[in-house]
């Protein structure tokens, strides 16, 4: 049986006004999830205005979560609270959250992402999407020094990944370059990208883990590169950032299903 394909939208930071978020509930609601998982990460700040308004296929990922659970710890989000709430997936591991962008905030290291936090997630039977990518400088150098980064973002959650296997784990491919930027990584782009990760992971973790992991790709996805994208074998769905916005992230949703069908 094939990988089924998943596609996430990542509203960050948006939208400004909570006048806004019932257009945006119905946005991804519209979404057929008959061969598609579709999860959303919605603001922090809306979380708890929301969760509850997607229908039952939509699955709510908050887009952070602390390592220490409840308790004294001013500004963070607990993989307690969420498991209480019903959610069932984690984003961790965002660009932003690793330094990018010139963010003023300390970055989180592979580490912290990969090994403190994922480890954290899955104890607590929450599922784990994990963020990984290269910035600009580092795709210009070639493959092998993308790979490079994406092995160091990935190797310390590889007992993880052997613990609790391909069904708890979902990574997201995000170069950096691209988020935001209007630029994607063109099809063949993805797809080295895509089956060079999958490549090592069988050395890394396991064949088995390695043919059943899904693997997406982030960027600036959006409706019209969403097929040639999906015809891609090793690239499994999108995480999509402006386009989980707008009306055409169920256009997405129905690109990648009908081709992976």
């Amino acid at each position: 049986m094939g990988r089924k394909p998943i596609v996430g939208g990542n509203w960050k930071c948006n939208p400004v006004s909570v006048k806004d978020l019932d257009a945006l509930v119905a946005n991804i609601n519209l979404c057929d999830t008959t061969d598609c998982d579709v999860y959303v990460c919605p603001s922090p700040l809306h979380m708890g205005i929301v969760y509850k308004q997607f229908k039952e296929t939509i699955n709510v990922a908050p887009q952070n979560c602390n390592f220490k659970g409840c308790g004294a710890y001013t500004g963070e989000m607990s993989a307690d609270q969420m498991a209480d709430m019903g959610l069932k997936w984690c984003l961790i591991g965002h660009s932003e959250r690793r330094g990018e962008f010139g963010l003023p905030t300390p970055a989180e290291s592979s580490a912290l992402i990969a090994e403190t936090k994922m480890g954290y997630l899955l104890e607590k039977d929450l599922n784990v999407i994990l963020a990984i990518g290269e910035p600009k400088e580092v795709r210009e150098k070639g493959i092998d020094a993308v790979m490079e980064v994406c092995k160091e973002n990935l190797s310390p959650g590889l007992a993880l990944m052997k613990q609790y296997g391909a069904s708890r784990i979902v990574i997201a491919y995000e170069p950096v370059w691209s988020i935001g930027t209007g630029l994607t990584a063109s099809p063949k782009e993805a797809q080295d990208t895509h089956k060079a990760i999958r490549d090592w992971l069988k050395e890394a973790v396991s064949e088995e883990f390695a043919a059943a992991v899904r693997i997406q790709y982030g960027g600036s996805a959006n409706a019209k590169n969403a097929k040639e994208l999906s015809e891609q074998p090793d690239v499994d769905g999108f995480l999509v950032g402006g386009a989980s916005l707008k009306p055409e992230f169920a256009d997405i949703v129905k690109i990648i299903g009908e081709v992976k069908k």
